[in-house]
């Protein structure tokens, strides 16, 4: 069964990253955090989502929330590899879930913030 659960997560992430970075449009994927995620990839490059805050963006700042998005993925397959251990140490599965809430906080702050300044 974790083998199923891993390799099922190892796909799920080799393709997100694989679209990472292109117009994903804010579909959600089944996976509860990949909606906010795909929604502002989709956004970093001018997707079509109801809005195109990627328009107004700086390369720098684009180069900076794709490396958020990377960040993420990253700290998920460390999760999964954890998980697929005989015995999983889930203070550094928690350490790690902690580490992706922030980078999403810090992510979301700096689209609010470009928000702002183009508005």
């Amino acid at each position: 069964m974790k083998k199923l659960l891993f390799v099922g997560m190892l796909a799920l992430s080799a393709v997100s990253f694989a679209k990472g970075h292109g117009n994903m449009g804010g579909m959600n994927h089944g996976n509860g955090g990949m909606m906010n995620e795909s929604m502002s990839c989709g956004m970093m490059s001018g997707g079509h989502n109801g809005n195109h805050m990627g328009m107004n963006m700086s390369p720098e700042l684009r180069k900076e929330m794709q490396g958020d998005m990377i960040k993420i993925q990253e700290k998920r397959l460390e999760i999964s590899k954890i998980m697929n251990t005989s015995n999983p140490d889930m203070k550094k599965v928690e350490v790690l879930n902690g580490e992706i809430a922030n980078i999403r906080a810090a992510h979301m702050t700096k689209m609010q913030q470009n928000m702002m300044k183009t508005n």
